[in-house]
């Protein structure tokens, strides 16, 4: 029985959001293409107006023939003023269309990007969208429709007579050259000093930064010579870009001079020789001048055009890149917070080092783990990787039976709450901060603002919860942005929390109010995950897991661990050399 024949199904891969605004003004984009062609034949007026003259007016001497002939092309010369004005607010139109229609796509698209690959390149990515509004609203864009026309210029005057369009011609082909050997030509000393330029100011914005620090400790004149050297580089080879644009300019204009003599004296040759209508020396100059307006127009916009294509390339390769997130059923509201970490393994990216290796343990709602260990121990990465911060390179973190990463990447980062070490604050007064940037019920903010000990503060502060935060709160105190990120970490009732190193910077009060706080989400069935040098927080917890080289040496029940492993001088916690850690054992026990 003979087989059926093989049948080959390809499938394209599916449009990025980018490719289908495009598709969708393509539309509006003929239209302008439209404009253009009526433009462009338009511009033909003025040397048919030329001909006339010298074929009729003059010959027959009439007045009338001479209105007509200038009204009718007065017309045409409005009109296409009016057309051209209609493309370039059309190209603005559809700018500003592309950037409101994708602005919430990128933005999504490029902190995904971040977080999973490169946040720099997502960064550069954010900004091609407005780059390549610039380049529709600027008349660069404009120019691309208008070269497409340079031919039929040139044409026109190969009608006329060869020899016309010859020079043209090589004219254009010369000019074009000249201005892709100047492009090629700067492109690296003015990457270079672009460059240098960034590597001053980041320089200078980071001894602005620490200039206290850098002024204490007599830093200030190298600190300057830093930022100056770097300064002085970038002017050394932008000294070089602008040598070499002299000199192409000193090459081009005397070439476009020239090529225009040249066609002016052909046609005066055809006069003579040929018996030409005289009116060929005034077409042929303006036909001349309308087939390298397009063309010097699209050398000088070349740039722009070059920097929006890249642009475009980058923003839709950084939106290829990210596949939309994927919905997850909805997690049960109780029990909540049971947590199961299955063999999480970690290692630096492009060096196969682990960080961690083989982590296991699993806990139930309202439990509160403590994690200690020397530093460098992989404590951090853990619980980064535990709260969906971080992607593990081995094994899974498993929330109420749901991948952690699911859960974020669903838009369920309510569940979970985050204190990292370094805190950053987002938002524009102490409200936003708190409520992760949500309008979210105030009543649900001054609850979470009260867990961390913060509402009676903030309630004597002249705006309370509208208080404005300027800079990331890098003025307030180290100890009130503690509070916010505790605050931040706890509020909307989270399945886990992860609190990395939560009493750092916390007095004693600080530091039962937290006590309180974690007893009322254990009592809530929250799941809660701690990471200290500090062993007084342990009194807290019930189970400890203990980590030494990436992996846990020890996990348990919370007074068996402290008993076996903590009660000794040989802690694997700096705290435990401390006079105060035997204090803190007995408290426990």
């Amino acid at each position: 029985m003979p087989l059926p024949p093989l049948r080959l199904q390809l499938t394209s891969p599916p449009q990025t959001p980018l490719e289908a605004a495009l598709r969708a003004c393509s539309g509006s984009l003929g239209l302008v293409l439209a404009y253009s062609c009526s433009y462009n034949l338009l511009l033909l007026a003025p040397s048919i107006y030329m001909l006339q003259i010298y074929d009729r007016v003059l010959s027959s001497r009439s007045a009338d023939t001479l209105l007509m002939l200038t009204l009718i092309v007065a017309f045409t010369v409005v009109v296409g003023a009016v057309l051209d004005a209609l493309r370039r607010a059309a190209m603005g139109r559809i700018g500003g269309w592309l950037e409101d229609r994708l602005r919430p796509a990128v933005l999504s698209a490029c902190f995904e990007y971040a977080y999973r690959s490169d946040p720099a390149r997502a960064s550069e990515a954010y900004r091609d969208l407005a780059t390549l509004r610039q380049f529709a609203e600027s008349g660069a864009s404009s120019m691309l429709f208008d070269v497409l026309w340079s031919p039929l210029f040139l044409g026109v005057l190969f009608l006329v007579h060869p020899l016309l369009g010859v020079i043209g011609a090589v004219s254009v082909l010369l000019l074009s050259g000249l201005g892709f050997a100047g492009d090629f030509l700067i492109a690296g000393p003015m990457a270079r000093s672009v460059a240098a330029m960034t590597r001053s100011q980041g320089r200078f914005g980071m001894a602005v930064g620490n200039v206290h620090v850098i002024r204490a400790m007599g830093m200030l004149n190298g600190a300057a010579r830093l930022v100056h050297q770097a300064a002085q580089d970038a002017r050394s080879e932008h000294e070089v870009v602008q040598r070499r644009n002299e000199i192409l300019m000193l090459i081009s204009k005397p070439v476009r001079a020239l090529a225009q003599v040249l066609t002016m004296g052909t046609a005066a040759w055809l006069v003579l020789e040929q018996s030409k209508s005289p009116a060929i020396i005034f077409a042929t100059t303006l036909l001349f001048g309308r087939a390298l307006a397009p063309v010097e127009g699209a050398i000088a916009g070349w740039k722009a055009f070059a920097t929006a294509l890249a642009a475009y390339r980058r923003l839709n390769g950084v939106m290829a890149a990210v596949s939309p997130a994927t919905e997850i059923e909805a997690l049960s509201d109780r029990p909540k917070g049971s947590l199961i970490v299955n063999n999480v393994g970690a290692a630096l990216p492009g060096s196969g080092h682990s960080i961690l290796r083989g982590v296991s343990f699993r806990l139930s709602p309202g439990e509160c783990l403590g994690i200690i260990g020397p530093s460098g121990s992989g404590k951090s990465t853990l619980g980064k990787i535990i709260a969906g911060i971080s992607a593990p390179t081995a094994g899974s973190v498993l929330l109420d039976g749901v991948d952690v990463l699911s859960v974020r990447d669903s838009g369920g980062g309510c569940r979970l709450g985050y204190l990292p070490q370094d805190i950053d604050l987002f938002g524009e007064t102490l409200k936003d901060i708190i409520a992760r940037l949500d309008s979210a019920d105030l009543q649900k903010v001054i609850e979470a603002a009260k867990l961390t000990g913060l509402h009676e503060t903030i309630v004597r502060m002249p705006k309370a919860y509208e208080t404005a935060v300027a800079g990331g709160g890098a003025n307030l105190s180290r100890g009130f942005r503690q509070h916010l990120g505790l605050a931040r970490a706890l509020f909307g009732d989270p399945h886990l929390v992860v609190l990395d190193e939560p009493n750092a910077s916390l007095d004693y009060f600080g530091e039962r109010m937290l006590f309180d706080a974690i007893e009322r989400m254990k009592a809530a069935n929250t799941t809660v995950v701690i990471i200290t040098h500090r062993l007084g927080i342990l009194a807290a917890t019930n189970k400890i897991a203990i980590m030494q080289g990436g992996a846990v040496s020890a996990f348990g029940d919370s007074k068996e661990v402290f008993e076996r492993y903590l009660a000794r001088p040989q802690v694997g916690s700096r705290d435990s050399a401390r006079p105060d850690s035997n204090r803190e054992c007995e408290s426990m026990q």
